[in-house]
């Protein structure tokens, strides 16, 4: 399996991506639930929480859970990266956003071919109901 993939997706390869971006999500909230417990940190402990629930909205190929998990541990990795002056967190983070914006972009995919269906363009059926027309209105 490919780390870079560029082919369009489909139902196997977006499974691909959701998983990878679920374990980088389990992962991190591994991380984070160990460090709660060892420096006794509830923001830590509520971080893990909010970590797998998003997650598993990711995996239920919710985009919005996606997007949100993407949003919330990048922002969070980054900050604790500044704030600290680790350079390597910033380098973690690039590499957490790689995964979870292919996971987003799964789900994405997923919630548009339920929505328009496969093949079907976002604007086929505004454009050939002729909604916008005024003739036969006569």
């Amino acid at each position: 399996m490919e780390l870079f993939l560029k082919a369009p997706l489909t139902n196997e390869i977006a499974r691909i991506h959701l998983q990878r971006a679920w374990y980088v999500a389990l992962g991190s909230a591994a991380v984070m639930l160990l460090g709660g417990l060892v420096w006794t940190s509830l923001n830590l402990l509520l971080g893990a929480v909010i970590l797998v629930g998003l997650g598993h909205g990711m995996i239920s190929r919710s985009w919005v859970s996606a997007g949100a998990l993407l949003i919330y541990l990048v922002a969070m990795l980054l900050e604790a990266g500044w704030h600290q002056r680790q350079p390597l967190l910033v380098v973690l983070a690039l590499a957490v956003a790689y995964f979870l914006a292919q996971g987003f972009r799964a789900a994405w995919w997923w919630w548009d071919q339920e929505e328009h269906g496969p093949g079907n363009a976002p604007g086929a059926s505004a454009a050939s109901s002729g909604s916008g027309s005024e003739e036969g209105r006569e």
